[in-house]
This record gives C-alpha cells, sequence and structure tokens, in this order.
C-alpha cells in the first residue's frame, strides 16, 4: 500500500490503539445525516399533501442516525471496545 493512502487510512479510524477517537470523518457525517434529515421532515410535515409514509421513514433513519451519534461522541459499550485479539472463544 502506498504511504500517502496508510497514513489517510490511519487518520480516519474511529479506534486508535483500542479507544476510540473523538474526532473522524465518521462523526462530521453522521452530523450532516442529522441535519439533513431533520431539515427535510420539517420540510415534508409543512407540504400540503405530506408523505407520511416517507416522513415515517426519515424519522426511523434520524433515529438510527442520532444513535450512532451518540455512540461516537459517548463512546462503545465494553462489547465493542475490544479488540479481535482481546476476545475470547
Amino acid at each position: 500500500m502506498l504511504p500517502f493512502i496508510q497514513k489517510k487510512l490511519q487518520d480516519n479510524r474511529l479506534v486508535v490503539d483500542g479507544t476510540l477517537s473523538a474526532h473522524g470523518n465518521a462523526r462530521i457525517k453522521v452530523e450532516q445525516d442529522i441535519a439533513f434529515l431533520t431539515d427535510r421532515i420539517q420540510a415534508m410535515r409543512v407540504h400540503p399533501r405530506p408523505n407520511t409514509m416517507l416522513i415515517e421513514h426519515y424519522e426511523s433513519m434520524l433515529k438510527s442516525r442520532e444513535s450512532v451519534l451518540k455512540w461516537l461522541l459517548d463512546g462503545c459499550d465494553d462489547e465493542t471496545s475490544i479488540t479481535h485479539d482481546q476476545r475470547s472463544a
């Protein structure tokens, strides 16, 4: 692998040395998704003929993204923080 690609992959890791990284592109992407979904849901609700099924679907997606963001900001639980080498059979 080319050195600059290896460095790029390392810079974007969520878990570094067994600890959740406080930064990363994933957090930014999740925050952007939340902003988009929130705006979209609000716009759809004020539409003269709102599509309730689509709104519910977007709300489900929003809830999922909010959970991921909470996980990224608060850290992960014990099960996901253990690396493959540390797990017992």
